[in-house]
């Protein structure tokens, strides 16, 4: 499915799908050609939670943007196509985007797995490419030149929650369920790292393999484990059904944690799962938002009918870092571009959270965990903070742990 922005017919259908109005309709309409970047994102299969919800905090952005006057008084145009949550799509898509389309860049994915195909071309081929929701270390290993990652790295998700653990019972013990992916190996490799300096106790290990659908066994399992804590991580809809599965047999919500938690997954918990707990980098929970950051909740809300999470504020932002690299690069020039975010020293619009790269492309890590206060159907929910970290991706052999 292929998608361009500046569309009529595209923005009836993507309305219709997933809310996107108005990406290519301009109240001061900039002159010249357009900016193209390629953004392959994940509007079906198992992700499609993550694609769409990235897709529909795009659109604002480049709204705004262009309404203002575009970058470099040029409109910016995203090209969106579906990778089908595949990798040999993604790639096909990233190919395609670079000899058809002549974009200036890439971006778009929010699955590690998929943003690993991309990661090859756009090194091999030197395509600037941002990456706006995946966390696989790897994507920003040494040697990166091209790629550079907005979302901290999932070994530092682990890591975080070991200390959050840490902080809230010392010699807690500890039961992980997660699905045998890129990003959820990452996140435990981390977690397993920190965990025995934390002098945290790992009773119960369970990997399902990719495709999974029951948990049945694993949650008994689990359950009469007895632990402190169950972390859980399934792929796509089957992280619902562990949730829900260990929520059944009498796991307490207050003893489940979500490596990672959006709107959407939020909602499929559902409100048997008030009181748990799961880690994000951006949400409406969050103490001390900014305006910015309130009026984008505000705004996504009142479009989509349910708040955003840190997938849409990502993406939102996303064409704002592009517009401020092309403008600091005062050309559309992929080297210029690529030299422009290696220098790249902004905040984000929503958080006010640092944006700067390391000499590989990887960001500052940071992470709060929130506490879900309530759940009101498909419609909205609350959550209050319980902790925030930040520190430095070194204290971690971040690439050591995840080769």
């Amino acid at each position: 499915m292929r998608q361009l922005f500046k569309s009529t017919l595209l923005q009836s259908l993507l309305i219709a799908a997933f809310g996107l109005t108005g990406l290519g309709a301009h109240a001061q309409t900039p002159s010249g050609e357009p900016i193209k970047i390629g953004f392959s994102t994940e509007l079906t299969g198992a992700w499609t939670f993550f694609g769409s919800s990235c897709a529909a905090g795009l659109k604002f952005a480049v709204d705004e943007i262009n309404n203002s006057g575009g970058v470099l008084k040029r409109p910016l145009e995203f090209i969106v196509q579906d990778n089908q949550t595949n990798p040999t799509q993604a790639l096909a898509s990233v190919r395609n985007f670079d000899v058809n389309d002549k974009v200036v860049a890439i971006s778009g994915t929010t699955n590690s797995d998929v943003s690993l195909a991309m990661y090859g071309y756009a090194e091999q081929n030197k395509v600037p490419f941002l990456v706006p929701v995946a966390a696989f270390p790897q994507l920003t290993k040494p040697g990166t030149k091209y790629t550079f990652r907005i979302e901290p790295d999932a070994v530092g998700w682990g890591y975080s929650m070991a200390k959050f653990i840490e902080q809230r019972k010392p010699g807690a013990t500890v039961a992980l369920m997660y699905s045998d992916a890129a990003l959820m190996r990452a996140i435990f490799a981390g977690f397993k790292y920190q965990a025995e300096k934390s002098k945290l106790k790992v009773v119960t290990d369970i990997v399902f393999p990719q495709g999974s659908s029951d948990a049945t066994v694993q949650s008994a399992q689990v359950k009469a484990a007895n632990a402190d804590y169950v972390i859980i991580s399934g792929a796509g809809a089957f992280d619902a059904v562990i949730n829900n599965q260990l929520l059944d047999l009498g796991v307490k919500p207050e003893q489940i944690i979500h490596p990672f938690g959006i709107t959407t997954q939020v909602f499929n918990w559902g409100s048997k799962s008030v009181g748990s707990i799961y880690g994000t980098f951006f949400d409406q929970g969050i103490d001390n938002l900014p305006k910015e950051g309130k009026d984008f909740i505000a705004k996504y809300d009142a479009a989509n009918n349910r708040p955003p999470s840190y997938v849409e504020n990502y993406c939102y932002n996303t064409p704002y870092i592009f517009k401020s690299a092309i403008e600091a690069a005062g050309v559309v020039d992929r080297e210029k571009l690529r030299e422009a975010f290696t220098k790249m020293n902004i905040k984000e619009l929503t958080s006010g959270t640092p944006i700067h790269f390391d000499s590989n492309g990887a960001r500052k890590e940071y992470m709060y965990f929130m506490q879900i206060v309530s759940v009101d159907g498909k419609r909205n929910y609350k959550s209050k903070q319980l902790s925030y970290f930040e520190w430095n991706p070194e204290v971690i052999p971040v690439y050591d742990l995840v080769k």
